[in-house]
């Protein structure tokens, strides 16, 4: 009897992109927050491994390294596009914000610092991801 899995709209997206790409391998990249500085996170977020564990995808890991969130840079960037000369108080008004779209959990770890331009830091995985023709495991 064949397993069907139940995907989120996270996973679909993703594997609808993994298979308009399937000539070559997608390239990622996600951010984890930094909880040992020593030492990366092992494995993927929960949505990418489910993928893998229902042997949908393959993941060949390129690189790990530690750096400023490049989402909180995105996001500050997109939030000051109408403004000439952001301040500190520009700065608080993004970072309650972005704060309140964070989730319970790891995420608390990613909160922008609080002076102005200062994002937190996080391990930045780049990743190769590629979808499994099914009977191709």
């Amino acid at each position: 009897m064949t397993h069907i899995p139940t995907l989120t709209h996270q996973q679909l997206e993703l594997l609808r992109l993994a298979k308009k790409h399937s000539v070559k391998e997608l390239q990622l990249s996600y951010e984890f927050p930094v909880i040992d500085s020593s030492e990366p996170p092992m494995g993927h977020p929960p949505f990418i491994q489910e993928l893998i564990d229902d042997h949908l995808v393959q993941v060949q890991v390129k690189g790990t390294s530690l750096n400023a969130s490049e989402f909180q840079q995105e996001s500050w960037t997109k939030f000051c596009s109408g403004i000439e000369h952001p301040t500190q108080a520009d700065w608080n008004q993004w970072r309650q914000g972005f704060i309140a779209q964070l989730k319970e959990g790891f995420e608390y770890l990613m909160t922008p610092g609080n002076g102005f331009e200062q994002f937190s830091q996080v391990w930045r995985r780049e990743i190769r991801l590629r979808a499994i023709q099914p009977g191709n495991p």
